[in-house]
């Protein structure tokens, strides 16, 4: 009697013990609900002529401890110096508890996919926890390693940091409110249509080899692969060659290069048939009409802030058809080493 009694009591404290395990891991945050609001900047030299600069902002909130997320950021990276580009990117999120669900603007649709059980990760993986930083109000716990630096509050990230070779990216809260009300507007999505997709695939080959072309994940990407290289050769960032860095840097500027290659052959055909259709212009009206298609080129790889013609006539006229003429012959002289270009160093060269 005593042994069967002995076995039930273990029966149920091993039930107990699963379920308040259970309990636990479900909670994502040791806070029920809040509101962070962050600051996110970075870039750096990608070339000796070419500079990048990320601005941008972010909002993450929560409730039923992180069972339900809704996180959004509108970024912008502008390269500035030889290389002309600009890349916006706006990205919402939401986790409903075994849903996520990512917003896709340019479609107009939501992507659902179902979260398999147990593929939670840890914020600190392969971090080192190196001491307590004050942002935002609150004392953190910050953890380091590989070139990342996270400063994690009560398992919410105040501050995400990366770099590699003077290229960085910060997201940093600049506000923090907790307890909040989360009623049901608060942690919603655009009401476009949902497609829906099988589990998220766990095998890397499976997965597409394109970089991303939000820049956080595009660098922390590369920069993990660049701490496992310098970890085998048993090197650190001071000893990499120079001629090995810039293969890095490279790869860091690759969708810039890619955009570049592909635009700047059709923003050169664009200026000559606009060249024309303004010589054939005989007024404002349609002169600016002919500049719609170079100007949503121009748009895509500058920031740019175009007027329009008011005045097509005698001096003004041919000034503007002037300026073309020189657009185009500068453009044109460069095109032979543009097509030839291999990455984002050989282009900065062709356009310096």
């Amino acid at each position: 009697m005593f042994l069967f009694n002995a076995k039930l009591i273990v029966f149920f404290f091993l039930i107990l013990n699963s379920f308040l395990h259970a309990s636990a891991e479900e909670k994502k945050y040791d806070i029920k609900s809040g509101m962070i609001e962050y600051m996110i900047s970075g870039g750096g030299a990608l070339t000796p002529e070419t500079n990048l600069t990320i601005e941008g902002k972010g909002k993450l909130r929560f409730k039923e401890w992180g069972k339900v997320e809704l996180f959004e950021e509108a970024v912008e990276e502008v390269t500035s110096g030889a290389i002309k580009n600009i890349e916006t990117t706006q990205v919402c999120k939401k986790i409903s508890h075994d849903q996520k669900m990512d917003v896709d603007f340019k479609n107009k649709k939501i992507m659902e996919r179902q979260i398999p059980k147990g593929k939670n990760s840890t914020l600190t993986n392969g971090l080192v926890r190196t001491h307590q930083k004050e942002i935002a109000g609150y004392k953190c716990d910050m953890w380091e390693g590989g070139g990342i630096r996270k400063c994690i509050y009560k398992g919410i990230p105040l501050l995400i940091e990366y770099g590699l070779l003077g290229i960085s990216y910060q997201k940093k809260a600049i506000s923090v409110t907790f307890d909040i009300n989360t009623s049901l507007n608060q942690c919603t999505i655009p009401s476009y249509p949902v497609q829906k997709f099988a589990l998220f695939k766990t095998n890397i080959k499976t997965q597409s080899k394109k970089l991303p072309k939000e820049f956080s994940k595009r660098l922390l990407e590369i920069s993990k692969k660049f701490q496992k290289e310098l970890k085998e050769n048993n090197l650190t960032e001071e000893d990499l060659p120079l001629k090995k860095r810039k293969v890095w840097l490279e790869k860091i500027g690759e969708n810039i290069f890619q955009k570049q290659k592909k635009l700047l052959p059709e923003f050169l055909l664009s200026m000559k048939k606009t060249r024309v259709c303004l010589q054939q212009a005989s007024n404002w009206i349609e002169a600016n009409s002919c500049l719609e298609d170079v100007v949503g080129i121009k748009e895509r790889l500058m920031k740019n802030r175009h007027s329009s013609i008011e005045l097509w006539k005698g001096e003004e006229k041919q000034k503007v058809l002037d300026e073309f003429d020189t657009s185009i012959s500068l453009l044109e002289s460069k095109m032979q080493c543009i097509r030839s270009a291999k990455n984002i160093t050989d282009l900065s060269s062709c356009m310096k």
